[in-house]
């Protein structure tokens, strides 16, 4: 009797079928067979994905790292969750191979779900950066830091502490100028906004900012585009165009 084991491997899973080719089985060698494929599921699954280091974050790590990839770091906005923000950016950091880790604003540190109105000590952020790059090998000159809507806004008041351990940044339908002076470091910021956002002048003032500061400033503007334009703008094929925006442009 022949049997044959047909394994297909997905991002995060193992999935298989049992062909009988000819003749009968008996059922130990059946169960034989589903142990040993069930060890497989186990084995691939945490070889592929490695926790997150955050609770309710996500983490998503390239399968097959011939090399240190770059790592794209997002945060939600606001009523929003790390899960959802991480589903904008995932096509595209797959296509290009590159990890993402959505960050969860963190409750045990008194967030109630807005980063903005949170407005943490930056240190967690980094912090949660640094346990990934123990997890899985990530090229240290290409780690940038992108958020959406509330999130942008947290990431644009604290622009000037990003430049210790980030790249490039990318403001997502949000943003708002820090207090602090210009940082020690480049910090190349990409804009995806839109002019019908009530709160797009804090947008303009963050921008202006960064070109203050004499830093790489790209300003993509969605015309009377309101908060939820802003969202849709972000595409597969935009947030591709960003990442390589990004990808050229490494912590020096």
């Amino acid at each position: 009797m022949l049997v044959a084991l047909r394994f297909i491997v997905a991002s995060d899973r193992v999935t298989y079928s049992v062909v009988i080719a000819a003749g009968a089985i008996h059922d130990h060698e059946v169960r034989m067979l589903l142990v040993g494929s069930l060890v497989l599921t186990a084995t691939v699954a945490h070889a592929e994905s490695p926790k997150p280091p955050c609770t309710s974050c996500t983490l998503d790590v390239p399968a097959a790292q011939d090399e240190p990839v770059p790592l794209l770091v997002v945060l939600h906005g606001d009523r929003d969750h790390a899960r959802t923000t991480a589903v904008r950016w995932r096509a595209a950091a797959k296509a290009r191979g590159w990890a993402l880790l959505s960050l969860e604003c963190p409750v045990a540190e008194r967030c109630k779900g807005s980063w903005w109105a949170w407005n943490g000590d930056p240190a967690w952020v980094a912090a949660q950066v640094t346990a990934v790059q123990q997890l899985a090998a990530i090229d240290p000159a290409r780690i940038y830091l992108a958020g959406w809507s509330g999130g942008a806004t947290y990431l644009g008041m604290h622009a000037a502490a990003w430049t210790e351990q980030f790249a490039g940044v990318v403001l997502h339908g949000g943003g708002r100028a820090p207090a602090e002076e210009c940082p020690q470091r480049a910090l190349p910021a990409y804009f995806l906004v839109g002019d019908a956002n009530p709160l797009h002048y804090l947008a303009r003032e963050l921008r202006t900012w960064f070109e203050g500061c004499k830093q790489d400033v790209s300003w993509d503007l969605v015309k009377r585009g309101d908060h939820d334009k802003e969202e849709r703008a972000l595409t597969k094929a935009k947030a591709i165009a960003i990442l390589d925006w990004l990808a050229a442009r490494p912590r020096t």
